[in-house]
């Protein structure tokens, strides 16, 4: 049950064909994504938790902390504006959330070392997708190299906002102890989005990152919720396949 309760959170634009060499720009995401590893082999929730995609950790915290029903009607009642909201109140509740948040994952880490689980290795493979996401109502660009290994510049573009999203494979081997003595011991295959905002035009709604800066959303996040921060993601991604085994 241990293993299970916490595996999912563990595992926690150009599109490349099998046959092509990831663009440098996934080489980079690869390379954040084994610091990341790092910290969820050491069960430090709290640096994983840090280095989730802002709006994405935004909407959890609020989820985290707004569950009781006078935050469900107060979250109401500012919906249907019979309550106003200043800046400040804004700000402070959702610092009150994120703190919340933040707490919950502290509690993660610390119950996963208290149970005993180990997290053996957490190992990032080969970019399968990467895709540069334009404003809503432009197109997904494929990214390809020309002749001379380069990107196009066309591929590129110029635009006024620009982000890009990388899916990375990954394979997490955890075990727990047994009643006996033993350990067992399992293996996850997923992914992991990693994310980074590259241009920004819009400087009025914070998404609260870092330009430039590569941030990783769960393969477990549900792609609707995915495309409420990229709308012109493409409807087939080039997702890896996930698979749970028992080691011996």
């Amino acid at each position: 049950m241990v293993m299970k309760k916490y595996l999912c959170t563990a595992a926690s634009v150009a599109m490349l064909c099998s046959a092509m060499a990831a663009s440098d720009m996934a080489e980079s995401a690869r390379e954040a994504a084994r610091q990341y590893g790092a910290a969820v082999r050491n069960c430090d929730m709290v640096w994983a938790l840090d280095s989730m995609y802002p709006p994405l950790r935004r909407s959890y915290a609020d989820q985290t902390n707004g569950r009781s029903r006078e935050a469900e009607i107060a979250r109401a009642r500012r919906i249907q504006g019979l309550d106003v909201e200043t800046k400040e109140e804004a700000r402070a509740r959702m610092a009150a959330n994120d703190k919340a948040l933040r707490a919950r994952y502290a509690r993660m880490g610390q119950e996963m070392k208290k149970s005993g689980m180990v997290i053996e290795s957490y190992t990032v493979g080969t970019p399968t997708a990467e895709y540069v996401v334009t404003p809503p109502m432009a197109a997904v660009r494929d990214v390809r190299r020309d002749a001379s290994g380069r990107l196009r510049a066309e591929d590129i573009g110029s635009t006024t906002e620009r982000s890009r999203v990388v899916i990375l494979p990954t394979t997490l081997v955890v075990s727990v102890p047994r009643a006996d003595g033993g350990r067992n011991r399992m293996e996850r295959r997923s992914f992991i989005y990693a994310v980074r905002d590259e241009i920004i035009a819009d400087h009025t709604q914070s998404r609260g990152t870092v330009l430039n800066k590569w941030y990783f959303i769960d393969g477990n996040t549900d792609v609707n919720t995915l495309r409420s921060y990229f709308p012109n993601l493409p409807l087939n991604l080039r997702l890896p396949r996930c698979s749970n085994r028992v080691l011996r």
